[in-house]
């Protein structure tokens, strides 16, 4: 594929590529302004509600806050020399313990807040429609239980939720202090809550430390006592190994081993004496044989000698040495002993000494208000409903399936829109008073554009349809005849929509009836004096004793144009009965209606189709029973509008 190819495909796919369309703020703003009033009237329904809460049903909620100073670092007694950071754990530890269940507890039992049917909420019973009595309903149908009158237990058990839930605890960063701030409907009692939530909080804190300096005083207590006696037991070993073993002192067992020493050093001597006296040349003689004898007996002696002392002297080693080990084991237990005995004295010492956790505590004054915010109520509310109002608008722009002006209605059936008529212009001809000027003019520009579509052609026959009932196709048709009357025609207006009063709404009620007995006859003799024209109705459809239209329609309607200009068929609507699809048949020209901003476009589409599936396809349409007011807001363009589609009347 050469680089030109590409080019060109990739042009081709970007010209196919679906344009994203750029946000129109100007159109948002527009539609807004639009709805001005649907969304005024949610701000007021939402401000109305959130105001009647706020003011009437709403009560008023005031806090009080207890300062606490704590102190961690403890007495200077206590730990000499010694510098303590800020422990955040333990800051926290104690911000937690305020709301703990035993501090609660005492508050409680205090206050006597059992009593009280804010914390206590079974003191009084639930309105059968409250939330509370609704949502344990809902609770005990789910779990398929029963209401049950609830122990003191569980009544205690809420009561510290309740109690939790209306107090706040904070501690500022880098600090010692500690906020109790405490809720409730009225100031006194706000107050009395936030200082004895401190108070319990500064008692239980007490007890806690007495506590555990009371269990560390017994456990150093029993410990120096185990020491104590393990240290004598241990001196009474050492003093009976020494009068057991009769262990000598170091100077003692120096001079064992210098004995063991000479000994063998005697013993050395007197073995080469005998190897002398043996090896000597006169070894038979009777001396030396009893020199030898003799030297013998002394080596003996020499040896038991060494072996006495040699025996003492592993004795008495044994012995120092397992004396050594049990001093060491004397000096540690009597460290210890001392060590805890220490403690434990310096812990009597302090008792009584210690400052408490919370050295500072500041009583709360009256409790303040500080809600509902109505104020602030009142603006979210506001700001509430405006946002919802906007949605809701927007919702109902983008959900609107009909066509809100003749040029998105063109665009999107491709035929050309013939007049726009208003509400009360249709509504202004008929029975009661001759069209009104506008009307006239209108329908007169609609036969102007209708013989320009039909390229000069003459529409003798023109029906008036529609895709639904009510889209103004009768009030249509009454128009169009009236008009054409006035301008000297002799016109004939047939009622062919057997399901539709629009008609006989029209006209005379006795005349409605002299038009139906004509229908059989053909006779066009019943006239409206208001209308000009002559009035054929035709019987129902579903008439089993009445002629097939599909027989006789053809042949009538030739009859007919040998007698009128023109012949004006109020029709029924194509996708409500079938008899449309035969009347269009035989019609010059045909007139679709279409409901300004009520009729869907994809109904209007399916009618059309049925039409050019028959054979006779629309010849253009009337963007019928418009609000011009609204049009005029809702229109997308006013400018391209004005210039290329008909007058609103």
């Amino acid at each position: 594929m050469t680089d030109h190819h590409r080019a060109a495909r990739q042009r081709l796919h970007a010209d196919q590529a679906e344009q994203i369309a750029p946000l129109d703020i100007g159109a948002m703003l527009r539609v807004a302004w639009h709805g001005k009033w649907l969304i005024l009237c949610v701000i007021f329904i939402v401000t109305s509600l959130t105001g009647y809460y706020a003011f009437r049903v709403a009560q008023p909620q005031y806090a009080a806050t207890a300062t606490l100073q704590l102190d961690l670092a403890g007495n200077p007694l206590q730990d000499t020399g010694q510098t303590r950071d800020i422990d955040e754990a333990a800051l926290n530890t104690s911000v937690a313990r305020v709301t703990s269940d035993a501090v609660l507890t005492n508050v409680i039992a205090q206050l006597d807040l059992l009593s009280d049917p804010e914390f206590n909420r079974y003191l009084a019973a639930a309105r059968p429609l409250s939330l509370r009595s609704l949502r344990t309903t809902v609770r005990h149908f789910l779990a398929g239980t029963t209401a049950q009158d609830p122990d003191a237990a569980a009544v205690l058990e809420k009561t510290i939720q309740n109690l939790r839930g209306a107090l706040a605890i904070a501690r500022q960063n880098d600090s010692y202090i500690l906020r109790i701030t405490a809720r409730s409907g009225d100031p006194a009692k706000a107050a009395r809550l936030a200082n004895a939530t401190a108070a319990q909080y500064q008692a239980h804190t007490d007890t806690l430390r007495m506590q555990t300096q009371a269990e560390a005083e017994a456990w150093l207590q029993s410990r120096a006592s185990e020491l104590r006696s393990q240290l004598e037991a241990q001196q009474l070993q050492a003093t009976s190994l020494i009068a057991t073993a009769q262990l000598q002192e170091g100077s003692g067992l120096d001079s064992l081993s210098a004995q063991v020493l000479g000994a063998d050093q005697q013993l050395s001597a007197a073995r080469n004496a005998l190897s002398a006296l043996e090896g000597a040349p006169d070894r038979r003689s009777a001396r030396t044989i009893a020199e030898i004898a003799q030297t013998r007996g002394k080596i003996e002696e020499i040896t038991a000698l060494k072996d006495r002392l040699s025996a003492q002297l592993s004795t008495q080693s044994a012995g120092q040495a397992q004396l050594q080990q049990i001093q060491l084991r004397i000096d540690t237990t009597r460290l210890l002993y001392q060590t805890f005995l220490g403690r434990l004295q310096e812990i009597r010492m302090q008792q009584g000494l210690t400052t408490p956790i919370a050295q500072r505590f500041n009583p709360a004054p009256d409790g303040v208000y500080v809600g509902p915010r109505k104020i602030l109520i009142l603006t979210i509310a506001a700001i509430l409903g405006g946002t919802i109002g906007v949605a809701l608008v927007a919702a109902l722009t983008t959900l609107r399936k009909g066509a809100v002006d003749a040029h998105s209605l063109r665009d999107a059936t491709g035929l050309p829109v013939l007049a726009q008529l208003s509400s009360r212009a249709l509504q202004s001809g008929g029975k009661a008073a001759p069209p009104h000027p506008a009307l006239s003019h209108a329908i007169r520009g609609l036969l102007t554009s209708l013989s320009l579509t039909t390229q000069g052609r003459s529409a003798q026959v023109i029906l008036s349809t529609s895709s639904v009932q009510a889209e103004g196709k009768t009030q249509l048709a009454v128009a169009v005849a009236q008009t054409l009357a006035k301008a000297g025609k002799r016109v004939v207006l047939i009622g062919a929509d057997d399901g539709n009063r629009a008609l006989a709404a029209a006209i005379h009620s006795d005349v409605f009836k002299q038009a139906q007995a004509n229908w059989r006859q053909w006779r066009g003799d019943a006239q409206v004096a208001a209308l000009g024209a002559d009035i054929l109705v035709a019987p129902a459809f579903a008439d089993n004793h009445g002629p097939l239209l599909s027989d006789q329609l053809a042949d009538q309607i030739q009859t007919l144009r040998k007698t009128y200009d023109h012949i004006i068929i109020d029709g029924p609507p194509v996708l409500h009965a079938p008899e449309a699809l035969l009347i269009a048949r035989q019609a010059d020209a045909i007139v679709y209606a279409v409901r300004w901003a009520k009729t869907p476009l994809a109904v209007v589409d399916r009618g059309l189709d049925a039409l050019a599936e028959a054979g006779s396809p629309a010849t253009g349409l009337v963007l019928s029973m418009v609000n011009m007011r609204k049009m005029r807001k809702l229109s997308s363009d006013p400018c391209i509008s004005a210039i290329h589609t008909p007058q609103v009347i």
